[in-house]
């Protein structure tokens, strides 16, 4: 079984706090992604699944993979950011699962046509399909099947195949189970060798190229498109969004590479990840993102009133917002989260925020019997009275046995490392700061601009020049053997022809 490293979630999420100081106060990241990296643990996590349990390597990709993500703009792409032309291409698809339980992203390689559509454009588009399955189940593995069934040295992309391999190698953690290359042609061997120059020995390992006979030792048959050797007859055909609103992510749907992740509705038994589209308005009760209308959103699955959110495990006060007034001559602003167990059961409860350096949380863990109440306060020092306006708590709660207690914390954390998102024997809930100058009641609350760039370029001139060389010369061997082959079937019927007088002569 694959090494999970929780246990070092919480040194990683510090070192990276404090090496990228500067960056996070620059705005260099967008905020939903460095909300979901402080506060989804098995997010976090797949960094350091990724390298292997090194805090530095972790920390240095961590910074690398949100800067590429919000360059991207990948928390702001919907379906109807990409030409319809794109969608109905059938390019790129989730289809089906490989033998070893993971879902299958087809690439289509003859079905892409370079120039076709803006570089930044296919770029995102394929981002965004990895990019669902990677925000809905992070922690899961994926299939790639680079499909090359009838593509020629007209649908090779350099740029586009480098863009592919760092997005499993650099930016998307933890996510590549393996990647599969089916009937590579053999005029395309020699620029597959280049790139394979890209991926380090570990990485390569990965990478593996095969044929009809290989290729059920990793999909069975049922699983494989006709034309791949197996007995699928699906065919791709779009359908927009608005027509599956409820459609199921199963990866074997008619609809799977149309419907994100954030528009999807999961048959899970916990409310906590349902998504729902309203009027083309993205919401999400997962942590995709902590716009102002996704807090509105968690009222859809739990009841609202009075500022008491009533939860399945809990009743939490406030319901949304966690005012700080900033206009208190003590200097210090401090407000509350009040929690109070409406279970049966006995519960665990952990609260956690995005600037666990900036506020001061008491207590932070603990246990509720059934029918306590408890008041955790949460200050704010006056040296971070002019700090992010956005910071975010997650509250989070755990049904436990009598006997597990703070004499036996071992077993408590083993509880909180193996309980499932989906669990109903789990709840959590998610809150934003509004730092308010003069009254809560009259002033007003302030927030910072979300500072959008997009472009990212790779750098790598002198193997690109290569790869392009080697390119070209297998063009340039392609056009000769045509020739070749002409002047063949020239001499064979030079020879046809004599042979045929030899025989008259003969008569």
């Amino acid at each position: 079984m694959e090494e999970t490293f929780m246990d070092q979630v919480d040194e990683l999420r510090k070192k990276f706090s404090n090496n990228f100081k500067d960056n996070i106060q620059k705005n260099v990241y967008d905020q939903r992604d460095l909300d979901r990296f402080q506060l989804e643990d098995l997010y976090a996590c797949c960094f350091l699944r990724h390298q292997q349990g090194s805090i530095d390597k972790a920390c240095d990709m961590v910074d690398v993979s949100l800067r590429w993500r919000k360059e991207l703009a990948l928390n702001d792409l919907t379906e109807a950011s990409f030409p319809l032309a794109m969608h109905e291409s059938g390019a790129i698809f989730y289809r089906n699962h490989a033998k070893n339980g993971n879902p299958i992203l087809h690439i289509m390689v003859a079905k892409h046509r370079k120039d076709t559509f803006p570089a930044l454009t296919v770029r995102q588009f394929i981002a965004w399909h990895i990019d669902k399955e990677f925000l809905a189940n992070p922690g899961k593995r994926i299939v790639v099947l680079i499909d090359m069934t009838d593509a020629g040295l007209t649908n090779v992309d350099i740029d586009l195949t480098k863009f592919e391999i760092s997005c499993f190698t650099t930016y998307y953690p933890a996510l590549l189970a393996y990647l599969l290359i089916f009937e590579m042609p053999w005029v395309l061997n020699a620029i597959w060798n280049v790139i394979k120059k890209l991926l380090n020995a570990e990485q390569q390992k990965f990478v593996l190229l095969v044929k009809k006979p290989q290729i059920t030792q990793y999909i069975d048959r049922d699983q494989l498109l006709v034309h791949l050797g197996g007995s699928d007859t699906y065919k791709y055909s779009y359908v927009p969004v608005s027509e599956n609103v409820c459609s199921t992510h199963n990866h074997d749907s008619d609809n799977e590479s149309l419907v994100s992740s954030t528009e999807q509705s999961s048959t899970s038994s916990s409310v906590l990840r349902k998504r729902v589209t309203f009027s083309g308005l993205r919401k999400s009760l997962t942590f995709d993102g902590f716009a102002a209308a996704e807090l509105e959103d968690q009222s859809l699955s739990h009841k609202t009133v009075n500022n008491v959110h009533h939860g399945s495990l809990a009743d939490i006060r406030p319901a949304n917002h966690l005012t700080f007034n900033m206009d208190l001559d003590k200097g210090d602003s401090l407000s509350h989260i009040q929690i109070s167990n409406t279970s049966k059961q006995r519960l665990s409860f952990k609260v956690k925020t995005t600037s666990p350096d900036v506020y001061r949380v008491k207590p932070h863990t603990g246990f509720l019997a059934v029918g306590e109440q408890i008041d955790i306060s949460i200050l704010l020092p006056n040296g971070h009275r002019s700090g992010d306006t956005k910071d975010k708590f997650l509250v989070m709660l755990l049904m436990v046995r009598d006997d597990v207690n703070e004499n036996n914390l071992d077993l408590l954390s083993s509880m909180w490392k193996s309980v499932s998102r989906d669990s109903k024997e789990y709840m959590e809930y998610r809150l934003i700061c509004d730092k308010v100058y003069g009254s809560a009641s009259t002033g007003t609350i302030v927030t910072k601009p979300v500072i959008k760039s997009m472009t990212t370029q790779f750098s790598n001139s002198s193997l690109e020049q290569k790869v392009e060389m080697v390119a070209v010369q297998q063009q340039e061997l392609a056009n000769q053997l045509k020739k070749i082959v002409l002047l063949l079937k020239l001499l064979i019927i030079c020879i046809a022809m004599v042979i045929i007088c030899v025989l008259f002569r003969g008569f």
